[in-house]
């Protein structure tokens, strides 16, 4: 998943939390400049960014990280990844800095396979 899309998950779920930039901004101590650069995807998150607007905006992490649902028909389907959802639950348990080497390995693994 690209930052713009998350960027695209967190202004859905700020508006519908009935939060200007500037609220949530000041709520999770960032700019307004940064949030909106978030929103549109023109700045790096970290996992540990993500983490603290999910709590701010009461949505599970996975809100932000998981892909949308498949809407092919049935039978075209793959099956659903089960390691996706245990990783993120093992991701929560480790201490921040963890996460971030994890993530930066994870977003080289990525670009080295495209």
């Amino acid at each position: 998943m690209i930052y713009k899309d998350i960027g695209k998950k967190i202004q859905r779920a700020r508006e519908e939390a009935g939060l200007s930039q500037e609220e949530l901004a000041s709520r999770l101590g960032y700019t307004q400049a940064a949030l909106s650069n978030y929103e549109l995807g023109k700045r790096r998150l970290y996992l540990a960014n993500i983490e603290q607007i999910a709590r701010e905006l009461h949505r599970p992490l996975s809100y932000f990280l998981e892909e949308p649902a498949v809407t092919a028909p049935a039978e075209q389907r793959e099956p659903q990844d089960e390691t996706i959802s245990e990783i993120i639950r093992l991701l929560s348990e480790l201490p921040v800095g963890e996460r971030r080497y994890l993530l930066e390995y994870i977003q080289w693994r990525r670009d080295r396979l495209r």
